[in-house]
């Protein structure tokens, strides 16, 4: 009997394991795409600020801000994951 719950809490030790694994590989994945989407967003800011006119400066405000928003939110996300893991132990 001792050896099945052994066996059954090393087991969801190795679960708890591979999903932080997966948690971590999502977050990686997400800070890539994070990182060519803020790129592109600066570029498009990019164009409306030297080529959008009377009008441009006032639509490539909105896309730098978003970018750098959403880049922010996107590198943090790791540091507050990896934050919690650190802190918290079950």
């Amino acid at each position: 009997m001792l050896d099945l719950l052994n066996t059954m809490v090393l087991g969801s030790v190795d679960g708890m394991s591979g999903l932080i694994n997966t948690g971590t590989s999502i977050l990686k994945w997400a800070q890539r795409l994070g990182l060519i989407s803020a790129a592109i967003a600066f570029c498009i800011g990019g164009y409306f600020l030297m080529l959008g006119g009377d009008r441009g400066r006032g639509r490539s405000v909105g896309w730098f801000i978003g970018a750098a928003v959403g880049l922010i939110i996107v590198m943090g996300a790791y540091g507050l994951a990896s934050g919690i893991d650190n802190n918290i132990k079950f």
